[in-house]
């Protein structure tokens, strides 16, 4: 959304970082893409912004205005912002660490959302004035939420347990408090704002039935498990009954030391241990739905034993494998798409991503790497950390001075809208920008006068940076509370 671009122009993929393939144990950082954002071109064009918890802006940078830092950040209850002073003006946006949130009754977590919103609000309405010309804020509450209390508003949730808050469910409630926070904030926008509100995603429940990609892959003959691998197994396995089966404990192993985390993580990443010299292929771990594969390529792995020439058939076997999986107990197809990298990704970085990316069927999420199943039913304990999932259907609705009434734009995405906004702003939109502008939704008088125009403009380069370690395990944990890790 920031950039306009396709991930394989700035090699961002998901929280963590990606390297030709590999999935790394750092998250990303706005060090990788700062200065290429809609917020940097439309600073440069001397526009003011006021940037509200725009998630992945931690550490802020400076633009020609406000940027208040969104999820993840080392502490959620801090507010970090450039200029420094903004955030402390407003203080802490929450009550509850992650940690704590995690260990707190229903009650407990709503009061926690209720007073994010109180101050979230009133902060926006202390920066925001008249002559900002960009303000974008990012209402995470209503993530939150659905992570969060799913099952408690769900009658068809596995797991489901009644809640009311106010007489309704907790998501209706949330999300009528962040409808009601939206038009407080729509009081202090000029009478010609445009207004544009979308969502990054869907939401829905999430999955009890769990497909285990390194065991399917070992099932198909491109993985062998090596002879350490019970031993490397229990270990994983601990460290996710541990999350599974005594969540109220799993502080311990948010504050553990970094260095065990890491090893525990590449075990868990890995699924034990492999025999790489008779392995094809292993699982890269992207998200609930969405996994990669690579090819054990001898030029670029480690230990890779497929040579170059073999690449495409291995490829085509991944695929060809995928595309007819099936589960055996309903003989539903396994997966909803199985790709090679280059058919979803282009740009300097696309060779970043897995050689295939596998979504799969949304009655089903990726599961343990060093689970021996193919197929496993996910933990009840799993469900009541985060019962709801993403879904790929987001939503987007427009309003404003030459904006069209009652009509449906047929395949928008979320790429088009940085484009859209350079527009708005009369400013050109980058050709690096892979989104288009959404013409259709705007009177074809005021597209005429004013045309769309693309600059050729290279935007600029990012620099190298870093999280410090206390950081990284306190977003990485704040993550993980929240089901993104």
């Amino acid at each position: 959304f920031m950039t306009g671009s396709n991930p394989g122009r700035h090699g961002i993929f998901h929280f963590r970082t990606m390297d030709e393939g590999k999935l790394g144990e750092g998250l990303v950082g706005t060090w990788m893409f700062r200065g290429r954002t809609i917020f940097d071109l439309a600073s440069r064009a001397g526009k003011k912004v006021l940037a509200f918890r725009v998630p992945i802006t931690y550490p802020p940078w400076p633009v020609n205005g406000t940027m208040v830092s969104g999820f993840p950040t080392p502490d959620p209850r801090s507010t970090y912002s450039e200029p420094p002073e903004s955030g402390e003006r407003i203080g802490p946006l929450l009550k509850l660490s992650p940690v704590r949130s995690m260990m707190s009754d229903v009650e407990a977590q709503i009061a926690n959302f209720d007073y994010y919103i109180d101050q979230s609000t009133k902060a926006i309405v202390d920066l925001i004035d008249p002559d900002v010309d960009l303000f974008c804020y990012v209402n995470s509450i209503t993530d939150w939420v659905a992570h969060k209390f799913w099952r408690h508003s769900d009658p068809h949730a596995p797991d489901f347990e009644a809640h009311t808050v106010s007489g309704t469910t907790p998501l209706h409630y949330f999300y009528e408090r962040a409808d009601d926070s939206l038009g407080t904030i729509l009081q202090e926008a000029p009478e010609d704002a445009l207004l544009i509100v979308i969502s990054d995603h869907g939401t829905g429940p999430r999955s009890t039935k769990r497909f285990n990609t390194n065991a399917w892959l070992a099932s198909t003959g491109l993985l062998n498990r090596a002879g350490g691998h019970r031993g490397r197994t229990f270990a994983s396995g601990a460290l996710e009954w541990a999350k599974e089966k005594a969540p109220k404990k799993y502080w311990l192993w948010q504050h553990s030391p970094k260095l065990v985390r890491r090893g525990a993580g590449a075990l868990r990443s890995y699924g034990g241990a492999i025999e790489w010299a008779e392995s094809r292929a292993y699982t890269v771990k992207i998200d609930h739905h969405v996994e990669g594969v690579n090819v054990n390529l001898a030029e670029r792995e480690a230990h890779g034993c497929v040579p170059s020439s073999d690449y495409e058939s291995v490829r085509d076997q991944i695929l060809q494998t995928a595309r007819a999986a099936t589960d055996p107990a309903s003989g539903a197809s396994v997966f909803e798409g199985a790709y090679r990298r280059e058919d979803l990704y282009s740009g300097p970085h696309a060779d970043y991503a897995p050689d295939v990316v596998l979504i799969l069927n949304r009655d089903y999420e990726f599961g343990i790497a060093a689970e021996k199943q193919v197929f496993t039913e996910t933990a009840p304990s799993r469900l009541g950390r985060s019962s709801a999932t993403h879904r790929p259907e987001g939503m987007l609705t427009m309003a404003g001075p030459g904006v069209k009434q009652g009509i449906v734009l047929e395949g928008a995405s979320l790429i088009d809208i940085p484009a859209t906004i350079m527009w708005a702003l009369g400013l050109e939109v980058p050709r690096e920008m892979d989104g288009s502008v959404l013409a259709e939704a705007f009177d074809e008088h005021l597209m005429a006068a004013n045309p769309v125009r693309r600059s050729a403009t290279k935007l600029e380069e990012t620099e190298a940076g870093a999280y410090t370690e206390e950081e990284e395990r306190q977003m990485a944990t704040h993550l993980e509370d929240l089901g993104y890790l």
